[in-house]
């Protein structure tokens, strides 16, 4: 097909497809189909009455001219009034008065466009909310998904800088990638007034990206938009499309506010496609995809050294492999702190190094204020930035601080309310506190949600074996254990709810099987500790707490509140550790 039939369709559908949802909104296809299936039960009851009063034939050609002429009026009237419960009311008509979207100087370098713009009145609060889905990836190959994902992401991440705007984090948004849900289904379960989608596929070097802005509630367009451009155009078309969006929603950006919303990272688009292809594999956060990912940042910091959100990407990986004990806790700390650092020298506006940063200061640093520092520096430069809340949060949580704590990860997941991690964060906060059926009831929710969330046994367990329900914490256990990678510290747990249990026989011989493992290595001393004191050996449990206070394992972090240590508080020894790890000169566990 010649480019001409093509643009010809695009511009085509771009022009009726608002039309098409204004009239799904109005209910005008149910009208068709009762006026045509009415009229055609007239017509075949017209039709046997006058065969059996042997009417004149022409009475049968009236009835049809009627019912021809009385849909154009069936149409008039569905559009603008609507059968409820209450009687015929007055379907909410489209307003007049807003104005189209003034059609910016990217009239230049956008040579095939078209604007449509549908009119919804004046947003109500609610609607100053929004979620971005990941751009669908049309090229033929299906080679281009990071790219997609990465233009969503950047527009999120300008979103989160306007005032008076709510942004769903990355998380919440992209867990409806591949799912069929219409815009009215997403932002129910998002809370959002207005939903972004769009697509993009490339050719050579040039790329076509389309995208739409939806009204959630009522489920028809505000606006949409298309462009082909040369791909090293794609951050001015990000700012253009956060930008359309932000003044369709009424969102304030400041009098006279010129300045990009888009912030491009970097001027090269070869380093460009590396991040985006590095944070593709951050986010599936397994250690194979990490590790990719942070070969794909190396690359595109080897191209540009000064691009900063590569060097982010590179500590936030660091980081996360520390947590999951894939690096040990001194390298995630050395190497966090200084690809942290080296973005933060290249540009200081940016929240993600100050939370890596902050992060690697209370896991693995044990830097207390320095870590509360950089927490509130993050959040200072972006307050929508949900894992600056989520992790600060944590800090908070292992500061027995509670009630900041729960503010934080309430925030975190109204900013991010499909996310597993900070679903599971909440109810963490819960088992600390002692509550333990509700954490339960919050880790089992977060699962429905996502049933394949491989720590969910992490925080699912614990909680059942404190509540006594130790049954149901070896089947969460024995479940698991097949369905992770790392099955050591799973089966460390396993052995320690059997000791709970009272199945004494069943967990020294889980503990002898991980005595033979390699200690920091294969299985982390803090986990072979937990087994000790399920089977009352405190003395051991303190060489193994030795271990882990050498190798700075990081759930040490928690000694303060978490009550699988109970047992061991009173002892000197415990005070000890504390000391160690920098605890004891914090103020009195605070309770929310």
């Amino acid at each position: 097909m010649s480019p001409f039939p093509r643009l010809f369709v695009s511009n085509l559908r771009s022009r009726l497809l608002p039309l098409y949802e204004e009239a799904r909104r109005r209910r005008m296809f149910r009208v068709v189909i009762v006026y045509v299936l009415v009229g055609l039960a007239t017509l075949e009851g017209a039709g046997n009455l006058v065969a059996a009063l042997n009417l004149p034939v022409w009475i049968d050609t009236l009835v049809a001219l009627l019912v021809l002429a009385g849909f154009p009026v069936a149409i008039v009237v569905g559009w603008f009034f609507d059968f409820t419960a209450a009687g015929f009311v007055r379907t909410d008509a489209v307003r007049e008065s807003d104005p189209p979207r003034h059609v910016s100087s990217s009239e230049s370098r956008s040579p095939v466009k078209t604007l449509t713009t549908g009119a919804a009145g004046h947003p109500a609060a609610d609607r100053k909310s929004i979620a971005v889905l990941p751009f669908l990836d049309m090229s033929p190959d299906r080679s281009q998904e990071y790219l997609g994902d990465g233009i969503a992401e950047e527009i999120i991440n300008a979103l989160t800088r306007i005032e008076d705007l709510r942004v769903v984090a990355r998380t919440s948004s992209f867990a409806f990638k591949g799912r069929n849900e219409n815009a009215r289904q997403i932002g129910a379960q998002l809370g959002v007034g207005s939903l972004l989608e769009g697509s993009v596929r490339t050719f050579g070097n040039m790329a076509r990206i389309t995208a739409q802005l939806i009204d959630c509630e009522k489920g028809y367009h505000l606006w949409s938009e298309r462009y082909e451009l040369e791909l090293k155009d794609v951050f001015a078309i990000q700012d253009e499309v956060a930008r359309a969006i932000v003044g369709t929603l009424k969102a304030k950006l400041g009098e006279d506010d010129e300045s990009p919303i888009v912030k491009p990272g970097t001027g090269d688009m070869e380093a460009y496609n590396l991040y985006l292809r590095g944070r593709y594999h951050w986010n599936r956060r397994t250690a194979e995809e990490l590790e990719k990912g942070i070969e794909l940042f190396r690359q595109a910091i080897a191209i540009d050294d000064r691009y900063a959100l590569a060097w982010a990407g590179l500590a936030d990986s660091y980081s996360v492999l520390g947590w999951y004990r894939h690096l040990s806790s001194i390298e995630a700390y050395t190497k966090t702190v200084s690809a942290a650092s080296s973005a933060v020298a290249v540009d200081d506006s940016l929240a993600e190094p100050y939370t890596s940063l902050a992060y690697a200061r209370f896991m693995y640093g044990w830097d207390w204020a320095g870590a509360e520092a950089g927490f509130q520096a993050a959040i200072e430069r972006n307050p929508s930035y949900a894992v600056a809340r989520h992790w600060y949060g944590e800090f908070l949580m292992a500061m027995g601080r509670f009630t900041e704590s729960v503010e934080q990860l309430e925030t975190a997941h109204a900013l991010d309310p499909l996310s597993p991690t900070i679903g599971f964060g909440v109810g963490w906060v819960q088992y600390f506190l002692g509550d333990y059926e509700a954490a339960i009831r919050r880790y089992e929710q977060t699962l429905e949600h996502d049933p394949q969330f491989a720590l969910a046994p992490w925080f699912l367990g614990p909680a059942l074996v404190e509540a006594g329900d130790y049954d149901r914490a070896i089947e969460v256990c024995k479940e698991w254990i097949p369905r992770v990678r790392r099955k050591n510290g799973l089966a460390a747990l396993l052995a320690y709810a059997q000791a709970r249990a009272g199945r004494r026989d069943e967990a020294i011989a889980g503990l002898r099987r991980l005595e033979e493992l390699r200690v920091g290595k294969e299985v982390a001393p803090d986990h072979l500790a937990l087994v000790h004191i399920g089977l009352g050996d405190l003395d051991s449990a303190f060489e193994s707490l030795d271990v882990a206070l050498r190798q700075r394992s990081w759930y040490l972090v928690f000694l303060r509140v978490d009550p699988a240590f109970e047992p061991l508080r009173g002892d000197p020894r415990f005070d000890h550790l504390v000391h160690e790890v920098g605890l004891d000169d914090l103020p009195a566990l605070r309770t929310a």
